[in-house]
């Protein structure tokens, strides 16, 4: 019991003091409120500029991935639930969503925004729906719960007061645009990442912005300079962690089916009139780039050779339900093709499942058996935090070196500290992993994709290692095949790897 109770200290010292108080009202409204009504709703704008082309590549695109996803969701999941309540049934014909999750907030969010471009592609009839998911939104802001949440609310009042008329309308477009002025800083960092550290969130939650601008400037709104300083920053950040496929890193709740593609947002970003520059001219040697506040290095090298290294903190302070135990975790391309990868997203469930693909143990990093380097738990919950740190990064025109440390096993008597070094040259990553403090065995593992694996050599120079079969999840609970590689090391010896291709 003692140990159940520090842990809930844990997880609820690092929330922000606006998410305890804001809980027992929401969860007081969350049971009374069953529906929305409709009555006198806003009338929706019939007279709109041309869409540029890509906004309607990417609305279509949008709801091929969400109608392809749908199938691998469990049943009576409540991502099930919130995903068939969203808006892009609306470009299908459907009319009203039914059930008390249709004005849950978050998918009213995401509805009132699909809703709006809908409407702003042609289609009508959309009036009662739109002040539906409006009014949820205005109603119950999730104030508990922050981050990508609050942020998802804000973009689905100000696009759905974009493609509406009257004063109701006007309300939405306040309250949305005091939200967003209050929390784009504060979620997308320095560097332009989102806070909570997850490309795949990042993505959806940029593609929301930008419509957002489009929809309101269309509209004949005028934008805050904010918006458009905070989508610059963000679109630079997707062209940086951008993979030779196009893909991006799967750190954390990252997953390929959660949201639209880089390339659609990043081709709406240039449609809009943002400059975005990304790598298109093959370097001679290793290039390497660190997104300093989101933690992540990236490093690469010519042949479609990509890197990206988890570095710094584990999610965002105020929300850490989608934090990973990753603590310098990295993927690899080789040849364009994602090789070393990431375990995934397999469960968003309070289950096995869901605690094993938040572990440590499944990821590409050292572990210290059976410890995670955050303390995951209950589905979305997280006690102790890890922070990882770059302590150095050399380049020369043949390799890239750079080592990284964390904190996560630091509350360990002696304090260990994991110690990661990874050396990239042209046609080999060598890896030196090593613990520093405490006697304490450590386990390195390194899981592969399982046709990548047949194309590059993988051994362990300082020690015995095992193969075994194993799977990741480049989409939402859609396992593929993969092979993990597995070195233990003593006190004070190195797991070296090599991986040469």
């Amino acid at each position: 019991m003692m140990a159940k109770l520090g842990r809930l200290a844990r997880t609820v010292r690092g929330l922000h003091p606006l998410q305890v108080v804001a809980r027992p009202p929401h969860w007081l409204l969350r049971r009374a409120v069953r529906d929305i009504p409709s009555v006198a709703a806003p009338r929706l704008r019939e007279s709109w500029p041309p869409a540029p082309p890509e906004l309607r590549a990417l609305v279509e695109e949008d709801a091929r991935r969400a109608a392809a996803r749908l199938p691998a969701l469990p049943a009576s999941s409540l991502l099930r639930a919130y995903e068939e309540s969203y808006g892009f049934d609306a470009l299908c014909g459907r009319r009203r969503w039914e059930g008390p999750i249709s004005v849950h907030p978050y998918p009213a969010s995401v509805r009132a925004r699909q809703l709006a471009l809908a409407t702003r592609l042609g289609a009508r009839g959309l009036e009662a729906e739109m002040a539906r998911a409006c009014r949820a939104i205005a109603l119950q802001p999730e104030l508990h719960l922050l981050a990508n949440h609050l942020l998802e609310n804000a973009l689905g009042l100000v696009c759905g007061a974009a493609a509406a008329e009257g004063p109701e309308a006007q309300a939405w477009w306040e309250l949305g645009a005091r939200l967003l002025a209050w929390q784009l800083d504060e979620q997308f960092l320095a560097d332009g990442g989102h806070f909570e550290r997850s490309a795949t969130y990042h993505l959806w939650l940029t593609a929301g912005l930008l419509e957002a601008i489009e929809l309101a400037e269309a509209s004949g709104r005028v934008t805050p300079p904010q918006w458009r300083a905070v989508a610059g920053r963000a679109l630079d950040w997707i062209a940086a962690i951008r993979a030779p496929d196009g893909a991006y890193p799967l750190f954390n709740d990252a997953m390929l089916d959660g949201s639209v593609r880089a390339d659609a947002v990043l081709a709406l970003g240039r449609a809009l009139g943002f400059s975005i520059e990304l790598r298109t001219t093959p370097t001679p040697g290793p290039w390497a780039r660190h997104l300093e506040t989101t933690g992540w290095l990236l490093m690469g090298a010519p042949g479609g050779v990509f890197l990206a290294l988890d570095a710094g903190p584990d999610g965002a302070d105020c929300q850490p339900g989608h934090v990973h135990a990753d603590a310098l975790a990295f993927e690899l391309w080789i040849g364009g093709q994602r090789t070393c990868v990431d375990y995934g997203v397999s469960s968003y469930g309070a289950d096995f499942e869901r605690q094993r693909c938040r572990s440590t143990s499944v990821h590409n990093t050292l572990e210290l058996p059976g410890i995670d380097s955050s303390e995951v738990w209950a589905g979305f919950r997280t006690g102790r935090r890890s922070t990882g740190k770059l302590l150095h990064r050399t380049g020369r025109s043949d390799a890239i070196e750079a080592t990284a440390t964390h904190d996560g096993y630091a509350w360990l008597p002696g304090g260990p500290r994991p110690m990661r070094t990874l050396r990239l040259e042209a046609n080999r990553l060598a890896v030196s992993d090593s613990l520093e403090g405490g006697p304490r065995e450590f386990a390195s593992r390194l899981r592969l994709d399982e046709e990548a694996a047949a194309r590059v050599n993988v051994r362990c120079v300082s020690a015995p290692f095992t193969r075994s079969l194993s799977v990741w999840y480049p989409t939402f609970a859609t396992a593929r095949p993969a092979v993990v590689f597995e070195a233990r090391a003593k006190p004070g010896t190195r797991c070296e790897w090599l991986i040469e291709w």
